[in-house]
């Protein structure tokens, strides 16, 4: 999915949250949204999502304008917070397919990928459990066989390496995004973790107080990062 951000700005109060953002992504992109505490990152991908409104700006999902109410593009999206939302009180099993009900797909036709993620990241023994009795890894492990049933058009994930998965879950994830972003989807992910950012993403978009202050190729951000025994902190501050 084709991405534009048009002078993109949130208030909360005196606050703000984001300042005049402009961005151009295009399809098939993982895009590391890097920032210190309070930059605006989360704020970002919840205007993505519909979850908030934009106070000025504009967004535009494969140039048609994006805003809550259009729930035709919602459904090309995921959004996923810091902890997934999923319904508690149902299975995993029962999560998945009501996942794939509202997003209008089949389970059966990603019977053999579902199959390996569950086994490989030890959901398939669980698929009988409520989500509500999941560990916060645990209940990422299972949101992700939801996203690959869904296969979103544009899947927008709130810090996926603070979210207590195990090695394993994480290369799961990695190897998820990069199958959905070959295949055209487009994907934003939040960190604080610049040398992880710069090593699994095709941009690192940088904010700072609500504004953009470095969008860089991952391979830029890795050269800026060994220039200097201060490159990571340089590339957080946008200084090049």
């Amino acid at each position: 999915m084709h991405i534009e951000l048009n002078d993109l700005s949130k208030r909360f109060g005196s606050t703000t949250a984001l300042d005049h953002v402009n961005l151009n992504v295009p399809p098939s992109s993982i895009i590391a949204v890097l920032g210190e505490n309070g930059a605006g990152k989360s704020t970002l991908l919840s205007l993505l999502a519909g979850v908030l409104s934009p106070d000025d700006g504009l967004i535009r999902f494969d140039g048609q304008s994006f805003s809550r109410e259009k729930l035709e593009l919602r459904k090309r999206l995921l959004y996923t917070p810091d902890v997934p939302l999923m319904f508690m009180d149902r299975s995993i099993a029962s999560n998945i397919a009501t996942f794939a009900a509202l997003y209008g797909t089949k389970v059966e036709n990603h019977e053999v990928e579902l199959t390996q993620l569950l086994e490989e990241t030890g959901i398939a023994a669980l698929l009988n459990r409520s989500a509500g009795s999941l560990s916060r890894g645990q209940l990422w492990k299972a949101f992700m066989a939801c996203a690959a049933t869904v296969e979103p058009e544009l899947w927008l994930v709130d810090e996926p390496f603070a979210s207590g998965m195990d090695v394993i879950g994480m290369g799961v994830f990695r190897r998820l995004a990069r199958k959905l972003a070959d295949a055209g989807s487009t994907l934003f992910y939040t960190t604080q973790m610049v040398d992880l950012a710069a090593g699994f993403s095709d941009h690192v978009c940088v904010l700072r107080q609500g504004k953009i202050v470095l969008w860089e190729t991952s391979a830029k951000v890795l050269e800026m990062i060994r220039a200097t025994p201060e490159g990571q902190e340089n590339v957080l501050r946008g200084l090049r």
